[in-house]
């Protein structure tokens, strides 16, 4: 099968993904993912194998390299359609979600190491890179967002 071409081949057109922490205690999962509409990219529930569920996420997730961190586009809606996207950082050691003040019409994280999360910011029509030092930044630039963090963790299943 011939491998879509650009900007298609792109992370954020993904029709599913999912990568485990780098430490193998987490699976993150997004499958299936649909198109937001016609040509735009993906979109689908992030699942975590601890029984987390966020809505509306971009199959182009990332882990942190210490495995306390992951990093997921989410769209949110504008007027009843989805018209921007916001960065999310799942902290497990907290237990928290938090979404980045700026937004844009797509995110794509790009690495997330030493405690720095890089971004493509549009990345099928800009070069444009936003970095993020996790955790010093998450009180300045990102808001907590209220998202059900389960109780107990089940077995890896999602």
């Amino acid at each position: 099968m011939k491998e879509p071409e650009w900007p298609y081949n792109l992370p954020i057109w993904r029709r599913h993904h999912q990568a485990t922490s780098p430490d193998g205690k987490w699976l993150a999962r997004i499958n299936p993912a649909t198109e937001i509409s016609m040509g735009n990219p993906t979109l689908g529930t992030l699942c975590v194998s601890n029984g987390l569920h966020v809505p509306d996420c971009n199959p182009s997730f990332i882990w942190s390299d210490d495995s306390q961190f992951l990093a997921v586009p989410q769209f949110f809606r504008r007027f009843g359609l989805f018209t921007r996207s916001r960065l999310l950082v799942v902290s497990f050691r907290q237990q928290r979600v938090f979404a980045s003040r700026t937004t844009c019409y797509y995110f794509q994280p790009e690495t997330f190491s030493g405690g720095t999360l890089v971004a493509e910011v549009n990345p099928s029509s800009s070069k444009r890179k936003v970095e993020f030092k996790i955790p010093s930044d998450i009180e300045s630039v990102f808001k907590m967002i209220i998202v059900w963090w389960p109780e107990t963790l089940p077995q890896a299943s999602c």
